[in-house]
């Protein structure tokens, strides 16, 4: 005989046999529970029943309906551990095992929903044939289909923590590593799409922009480290394209000053050439570059203070070892301070 009352700790509350019945519309006389074709006793209430109605939906669900998807995949995984009680009486552990095990496989059904969008959206990813327009007419800013795949990597790691903290199971691990196979794709696709740009020094800021606007999702260090506004941080790899941007942006600007000292009459000539040809290629990429977009202050902050850094010195010691040069100036159109104020007004856009 099943004892008076029962413990359900996942429900928060103590129900009586008469309780569960009620609740469950399993009563204990069967009228909701026939045999299957295997003999085996099936519940036939109206939650069991609709606990398939994934096999009935799926088959016109789309990436579009991707956060539906998740609030079902979430509120399915959160009632499939309800229903995991520890102390229970045989009758209702019976009843809780068969809906448990109900919405356990509409969890596994979802989680295959969810695989099958993100497949499916590459394929429009794939196939856009405007990255490279819209690299040079966006500046080398975040690309929309960035946009996109973030927002779904986003919407899908909310799910995820959500079920983590407060029902576990092998399809938040599942939905984890759905997160992060979607990250590495995403970032692969910007790789060879940036290939499409012609201008080596655009493909390096496309890529650093977009890179780390995904590495905001991937890395959770980067996205406090902007909610806190402290001191910006970049991934490894978006260090490594920074570098990259500035070897082939500005590195044949300061190579424009000589680095050795020539005797005699010829020493005046070359360093008023050097700084001439010094100048004339600041400008140029200055005004290349004036409006090519960095969204993001911080990054676009630290970019300009790169460059700074990488050029403004070597030009101010040339000047500095070099006094004769200073009427070639031209009342400080060309001084190191002017320059400097000028990579200030990069990557606005």
């Amino acid at each position: 005989m099943a004892p008076a009352s029962v413990m359900a700790p996942r429900l928060g509350r103590e129900m009586d046999s008469s309780s569960y019945r009620n609740c469950l519309q399993c009563p204990s006389d069967g009228h909701h529970r026939s045999p299957d074709a295997g003999g085996r006793t099936v519940c036939q209430s109206e939650h069991c029943q609709d606990a398939h109605f994934v096999d009935v939906i799926a088959p016109v669900l789309r990436v579009e309906n991707l956060r539906a998807v998740l609030d079902m995949f979430t509120c399915v995984s959160n009632a499939s551990y309800m229903f995991k009680p520890v102390v229970i009486s045989p009758e209702a552990q019976s009843i809780f095992s068969e809906i448990g095990g109900s919405l356990e496989r509409q969890g596994d059904r979802l989680y295959e929903v969810l695989s099958s969008m993100m497949e499916e959206v590459r394929t429009p990813m794939e196939e856009d044939d405007t990255w490279a327009i819209e690299i040079l007419r966006g500046g080398g800013g975040v690309h929309r289909n960035t946009r996109l795949m973030v927002d779904y990597i986003t919407s899908m790691r909310e799910a995820c923590a959500s079920t983590q903290n407060c029902a576990p199971s092998n399809n938040t691990v599942n939905l984890g590593d759905l997160i992060d196979d979607t990250i590495e794709y995403l970032e692969d696709l910007l790789l060879r799409k940036s290939e499409l740009c012609s201008d080596p020094s655009l493909r390096y800021i496309f890529l650093l922009n977009n890179s780390h606007f995904v590495a905001q999702v991937s890395e959770p260090s980067v996205s406090l480290y902007l909610e806190q506004w402290s001191e910006l941080n970049l991934t490894p790899e978006c260090k490594k394209l920074m570098d990259s941007y500035l070897d082939v942006s500005w590195g044949h600007v300061l190579s424009c000053i000589p680095k050795s000292r020539f005797p005699g009459p010829i020493h005046c000539w070359i360093n008023t050439s050097s700084l001439t040809k010094f100048e004339s290629a600041f400008r140029k990429t200055y005004q290349a570059q004036k409006f090519w977009k960095v969204q993001d202050p911080q990054l676009r902050d630290l970019l300009r203070r790169a460059i700074a850094e990488r050029v403004i010195p070597g030009y101010r010691d040339f000047l500095e070892e070099h006094p004769e040069l200073e009427k070639h100036i031209g009342r400080g159109s060309s001084s190191p301070e002017v320059f400097k104020k000028m990579l200030g007004e990069l990557f606005e856009g």
